[in-house]
């Protein structure tokens, strides 16, 4: 009213209350210039932002516009700048023609009358607008403050990749650029895909060799991967052309995962992995200046090989493993490794990377209650984490762009069901699952001398031991895992009196435990921290299995009732089977370094190998004997597709067993009459962004 326009102005109410909330209105000054400046600083003061800096109290205001008043009608105005403009009309008396009034008739009444009768409309709608004002103030600013929240901006997926074989993947600091890595037909390959034109092209074929991690360059000019050759623990650092050219290899070498680079690009902070410890290493560029921040001895390690470098340049955070996963930093400098306050715990951690304001992570990983591994922020100064993906898919990797505006992350998903087959019938394969997404046996899965099936399975998030007849009668739960407890590795005594199995508690630790065939009388049976996959000898007196100690695969063996252990093999070695004569253990071997991993054939009462075949680069756990005890078999994947494969003991080359056109095998184990159950199914694994996070 004062200035003849409102001071916050749109098209509706909601804009003005935006208006209010966010801008600063005008000086009245501005648009009216006959009004006195010094009511600049009233009206301003009434409509500031920060409550407190605004008047307290209305008798503040009211002190302010006496105080006005005064000085510009009172003597004092002689030695203060002008505070209005002349009217048109108006007299301007010299202080030699101005009529004095004796100081002793000055009052307030008369100040306020004089100056009202020369401001009367303006000062007057100027005042009752301070107050209106003020107070539509006032009540938007409660509003805002005590209103519900609004609802959450929908997280917008947009999937980047459907090969299903994504294995890596990075975002190139402007968001424009995804730098993936998938494994097909059992090679790895680095590939960019521009997200504007939804165009992919290959920039690196890695032959024989494995990438082990890759990023962009600060800058998004290069792309860093690490390749690691088949027979090596640790890779080397290459640099190729963000848009593809000739690769250079880079001075640092020994690194076991993807690397970090500081904010300028000068520098690499990377794992190294040296099979009795795992250290976090810093280093320039060209391979100068290479310094271990921090180690840890086995069985504590830094899991998953992930380092990620802050935006200021002055810390790195990483996840010690100790078996418990702790998210962690570090000063670059050097300097003690501090926990993240609130995350900590048996949480499973799988990726990390600092989003742009230094005091927040986000992790891929497994918090609190949740089934399967989301996307979380987490907060250096502590707190609970707080989750931003809420499904049944697991985010295996996340990164971020510069801003904040993208997250890119990999995605997996897993469908198993429990099959039955007779090799060469494969057309004929029975499923024996409901549903292919409780994980069913991808854990584990054994034969009964019944000829049922005791397989690993994990329905709504809880892990447990069930059994199901190979003619498809309905499946029964054995166990009921609650507190933390997780169960797998499943081995029946060929007599079918108990099962052996691995046990995981609430801090991860694993041992060998046993049980009746009915579930009941769980008993412990090992001592170590890291004990797996055991085997049941055929008269059922003893179990062997594999401890992981000093980062060392050995065999143990312990009697099935209870008793003291006893090691089997000083050598690497894990994964044992028993023949069906009990007369021999067949075991993945680890003969030394930078030699490929082979099978033995061990004499029972263990000592070295008997025998030792070398094993196809691509197989995987578990190795079992064939029903003839002729032969040992293990998964082997040609061309991105499982089989069973069987190595026979009179030599020559492995061969398959199954041959199955598509899809991947997670687990097997062979009846005694030659059939074989499977844990079969998919792994599909893909790049998606997403977006409104913030």
């Amino acid at each position: 009213m004062a200035t003849g326009q409102p001071a916050f102005s749109g098209a509706s109410t909601a804009i003005i209350f935006t208006a209010i909330l966010r801008d600063d209105p005008p000086r009245p000054s501005r648009l009216n210039p006959e009004l006195p400046l010094e009511l600049d600083h009233i009206v301003m003061k009434a409509l500031e932002k920060d409550r407190e800096l605004r008047y307290q109290r209305a008798a503040d205001v009211r002190t302010d516009s006496k105080r006005l008043l005064r000085d510009t009608t009172s003597t004092r105005s002689a030695i203060v700048p002008a505070l209005s403009s002349p009217a048109p009309g108006d007299v301007i008396s010299s202080p030699e023609t101005t009529p004095t009034t004796p100081q002793g008739d000055s009052s307030d009444s008369a100040v306020i009358a004089g100056l009202v009768k020369r401001h009367k409309k303006s000062l007057t709608a100027l005042l009752v607008a301070v107050t209106m004002i003020a107070a539509t103030l006032v009540y938007v600013l409660y509003r805002a403050a005590n209103r519900a929240p609004s609802p959450p901006v929908a997280l917008q997926f947009t999937r980047v990749t459907s090969s299903g074989d994504v294995q890596r993947a990075d975002l190139s600091p402007d968001g424009k650029y995804v730098v993936y890595v998938r494994w097909t037909g059992g090679k790895d390959s680095i590939w960019l895909r521009q997200l504007a034109t939804d165009r992919d092209v290959q920039i690196v074929a890695l032959d024989q060799a494995y990438c082990r991690g890759l990023a962009f360059s600060p800058d998004g000019s290069y792309v860093y991967f690490v390749r690691r050759d088949p027979l090596s623990r640790s890779g080397d650092l290459y640099q190729v052309p963000a848009l593809g050219g000739i690769p250079r290899k880079m001075p640092a070498a020994g690194i076991s995962g993807s690397p970090a680079f500081s904010p300028d690009g000068q520098r690499v902070a990377f794992v190294r992995d040296t099979n009795s410890d795992d250290s976090l290493v810093v280093a320039s560029l060209d391979g100068s200046g290479e310094r271990v921040l921090i180690s840890y001895k086995r069985p504590e390690g830094i899991a998953p090989y992930r380092v990620a470098w802050s935006p200021d340049g002055k810390t790195l955070a990483f996840c010690h493993y100790s078996p418990n996963w702790v998210l962690t930093t570090i000063p670059v400098e050097g300097g003690p490794a501090q926990p993240v306050a609130g995350a900590q715990g048996n949480s499973g951690i799988l990726d990390l990377t600092w989003l742009p304001k230094n005091r927040h992570l986000l992790v891929a990983g497994v918090f609190g209650e949740s089934p399967t591994s989301q996307l979380y922020e987490v907060s250096l100064s502590a707190g609970t984490p707080r989750q931003i993906t809420h499904d049944l898919t697991n985010y295996g990797g996340v990164r971020v762009r510069a801003d904040a505006a993208t997250v890119l992350a990999l995605q997996d998903q897993v469908f198993a069901a429990i099959e039955v087959v007779t090799p060469g019938q494969e057309a004929e394969t029975r499923s024996l699952s409901a549903g292919d997404q409780n994980d069913d046996g991808r854990s584990g899965l054994a034969w009964t001398p019944a000829g049922r099936i005791v397989y690993y399975s994990a329905p709504n998030a809880r892990a447990d031991l069930w059994e199901v007849g190979a003619d498809g009668s309905p499946p029964q739960r054995l166990t009921s895992s609650s507190g933390g407890w997780d169960l797998g590795d499943p081995a029946v005594a060929p007599r079918g009196d108990f099962i052996a199995l691995t046990r995981w508690d609430e801090t991860i630790q694993t041992r060998i435990w046993r049980m009746d065939m009915d579930g009941s009388n769980l008993k412990q049976l090992s001592d170590g921290t890291q004990d797996v996959l055991p085997a049941i000898s055929p008269d059922g007196k003893w179990i062997i299995f594999t401890r992981l100690a000093g980062g060392n695969y050995t065999l143990m063996k312990v009697p099935s009732e209870g008793g003291p252990e006893t090691q089997m093999t000083d050598y690497g070695s894990r994964g044992p089977s028993v023949s069906p004569d009990g007369k021999w253990i067949a075991c993945e071997y680890f003969p030394g370094r930078n030699q490929p991993t082979s099978v033995a054939v061990i004499p029972f009462a263990g000592g070295p190998p008997a025998k030792v075949f070398a094993l196809p680069r691509s197989y995987e756990q578990p190795i079992r004997w064939t029903p003839d005890g002729r032969a040992v078999s293990f998964i082997n994947s040609v061309n991105g597709v499982d089989n069973i494969w069987q190595q026979s003991l009179s030599g020559g080359p492995p061969e398959p067993v199954t041959h199955y056109p598509s899809g991947k095998i997670f687990y097997f184990d062979w009846s005694h009459d030659g059939r074989v159950a499977l844990s079969r199914g998919t792994e599909p694994s893909d790049a998606l962004v997403i977006k409104n996070f913030r």
